[in-house]
């Protein structure tokens, strides 16, 4: 399979096979682990579509990034996104990069209710 396949196959598959987070086909990436409670927190203020179209692998959001700069590859429909940018603060960064964009439209649809809870911070998806 040519590496363009592979790559038209995947945004097929996240961006037009899932309709939801009950669709995917595996369990394999599942984080069995309780989450820190400023993460809980912060998912509590993440729209609902955004997290029915989560298909990540649990939470890969440390402790301490207040002021920090974050990357997140593959943020989906940005939940990760926006739970780091409620714990980076105002003088924090959040960059979002993922290549489907049927999932980028979804984070993009709730940028502005979602800046509303998490304050003023410099945030971008691509």
């Amino acid at each position: 399979m040519m590496m363009n396949e592979i790559l038209e196959n995947v945004k097929e598959y996240y961006g037009k096979v899932l309709d939801g987070t009950k669709d995917l086909k595996t369990k394999a990436c599942c984080c069995t682990g309780a989450l820190p409670k400023q993460v809980r927190e912060a998912l509590s203020l993440i729209d609902d579509e955004i997290v029915t179209h989560y298909y990540g692998c649990g939470s890969p959001i440390p402790d301490l990034l207040d002021g920090m700069t974050v990357l997140d590859l593959g943020c989906g429909t940005g939940r990760d996104v926006y739970v780091a940018a409620k714990l980076v603060g105002e003088k924090g960064r959040v960059i979002g990069v993922d290549m489907t964009q049927e999932q980028l439209d979804i984070a993009l649809r709730h940028e502005e209710e979602q800046y509303k809870y998490n304050g003023p911070v410099n945030s971008d998806q691509y």
